[in-house]
């Protein structure tokens, strides 16, 4: 699945959590207590791209996911730019660091200023997105809250 069909695939995350669907729940509530391989761009930046207004993280569940990403390059047409690449035992990889997805949600997405979700595991067949919507990320990190104050992050 590509990034952008992972986010054409945002309204049903959306339906799904407005409506507390059990397996959106436990999914949730799974990724909230691992950690996720997040790379870095060449100037130490999160790896992201910029879909339908939104800015998304992309994070990864294993390195087998990342390298299969990874294998397709950037795609300058939705703001991923090249991560930086480390060497390890003469192969090429991209860097990256493991985070616990209740900072990336609770933490990094507010800091981002902007319309913030993660896509976890572009480029797979078990891809997910998580929007920037209340149940997922802090109400004040909400696409709505930014609508709502301007464009700026709400004060907490």
């Amino acid at each position: 699945m590509q990034l952008t069909d992972l986010v054409a695939a945002e309204e049903q995350v959306r339906k799904e959590v407005a409506a507390a669907a059990p397996e959106f729940t436990a999914f949730l509530d799974g990724f909230r207590h691992r950690a996720v391989l997040v790379p870095f761009d060449d100037q130490g930046a999160i790896c992201s791209a910029e879909l339908g207004g939104i800015r998304w993280i992309l994070a990864f569940s294993d390195e087998k996911s990342l390298a299969r990403f990874a294998k397709g390059g950037s795609d300058p047409a939705i703001g991923v730019r090249q991560p930086a690449t480390v060497e390890e035992e003469g192969e090429k990889g991209w860097d990256y660091r493991k985070v616990l997805g209740w900072r990336l949600l609770d933490n990094v997405i507010p800091a981002a200023g902007r319309p913030c979700g993660v896509a976890l595991d572009a480029g797979s067949d078990k891809g997910k997105v998580l929007p920037p919507v209340s149940g997922i990320v802090p109400e004040r990190a909400t696409a709505d809250a930014y609508a709502a104050n301007g464009g700026r992050i709400a004060r907490r």
